[in-house]
C-alpha cells in the first residue's frame, strides 16, 4: 500500500538515501531540510523514479517552522502516514568541560528539541487518522558514548528515551514508534564533529569503539523500511544498526 511519508533531514545523507529507496516504491514524500538547494535536488531525484514528492524548507528546531512543514505534507497528500524524524548534526569532538553553551545549545535544539516538535504536532494528525509510524534516527551513541562526543551521545540518549516513551504511550491509539541506531556511517553528518581530530582523540575513539563495520547510508536505509514495514511489533524499542558492534 502506498503511504505518504514525512521525512526530515532528507537533502543529503540518510534522510536522501531513504527517500530514494521510498520513492521506487512509489510512495509520496515531503522532503524537509534547511538546505534548500539538496533538499530539491532529492525531491527532483524522487520525481524522476516516479514518485510524487514536495520540498519544504524549515529548521527543525523553529516550532512555526515544524508547524508549516506538517500542514503542507496534509495539504499535499491528505496525511501523513509515516513520520522519519531523521534531522540531526554533531558538533566538534571535544570533552565535557570544553564544550560552550552555544554548541550544547545547537546540538540540543536540532536533535532533541527539533525531534520533539516534529512529534508534538504529527501525532495528533495520526490520531485523528487512525494512526501512524514513527521512526526516529537514535545512534549507537545511545548504547556507548563515542569519545569525546559527550553532547551528540546525551541527545541521541534523549531521542532513544523519546522513542520508547511513544511507543508505551501510544500503542493502544496505532501509532508506532521504531529506533535505528547507526554507529559508523559514510555521510556528511561526522564532518563537522571532525575538525577538531588530532592523534589524542583519534586514539581515544579507536580505544573505546568496538570493532564495526562502516556502513553507507544506502544501507542503513534499508533498516529504515524494516523499522517502517515493522513498526507494530518493534515500537518503543531501538534497532542496534552498527555493522556488528555489539553491547551488553
Amino acid at each position: 500500500m502506498l503511504k505518504s511519508i514525512l521525512i526530515t533531514g532528507a537533502a543529503t545523507g540518510l534522510g536522501r538515501a531513504t527517500a530514494l529507496k521510498l520513492a521506487e516504491q512509489g510512495h509520496q514524500l515531503t522532503i524537509v531540510d534547511f538546505n534548500e538547494v539538496e533538499g530539491q535536488n532529492t525531491v527532483n531525484m524522487a520525481k524522476e523514479l516516479g514518485a510524487e514528492a514536495i520540498f519544504v524548507k524549515a529548521d527543525v528546531s523553529n516550532e512555526e517552522q515544524v508547524k508549516n512543514y506538517v500542514a503542507k505534507a496534509i495539504e499535499a497528500f491528505g496525511q501523513i502516514d509515516v513520520f522519519f524524524n531523521n534531522a540531526g548534526l554533531m558538533v566538534p569532538f571535544r570533552l565535557i568541560h570544553e564544550y560552550d553553551e552555544s554548541e550544547f545549545d545547537r546540538i540540543m535544539n536540532v536533535n532533541v528539541k527539533g525531534a520533539f516538535f516534529g512529534v508534538k504536532y504529527v501525532i495528533p494528525h495520526m490520531l485523528e487518522n487512525g494512526g501512524g509510524t514513527i521512526v526516529n534516527t537514535v545512534s549507537s551513541n545511545s548504547y556507548k558514548p563515542t569519545a569525546y562526543n559527550g553532547i551528540y551521545s546525551m541527545s541521541k540518549h534523549a531521542l532513544n528515551g523519546l522513542t520508547k516513551s511513544i511507543g508505551q504511550d501510544y500503542q493502544a491509539k496505532n501509532i508506532y514508534a521504531v529506533g535505528v541506531a547507526p554507529n559508523n556511517m559514510l555521510t556528511t553528518i561526522s564532518h563537522s564533529a571532525a575538525t577538531t581530530m588530532n592523534e589524542e582523540i583519534g586514539k581515544a575513539i579507536f580505544e573505546t569503539t568496538p570493532p564495526n563495520i562502516a556502513a553507507t547510508a544506502e544501507e542503513v536505509a534499508e533498516a529504515m523500511l524494516f523499522a517502517m514495514n515493522n513498526s507494530k511489533m518493534l515500537t518503543g524499542s531501538t534497532i542496534n544498526c552498527a555493522g556488528g558492534q555489539i553491547y551488553s
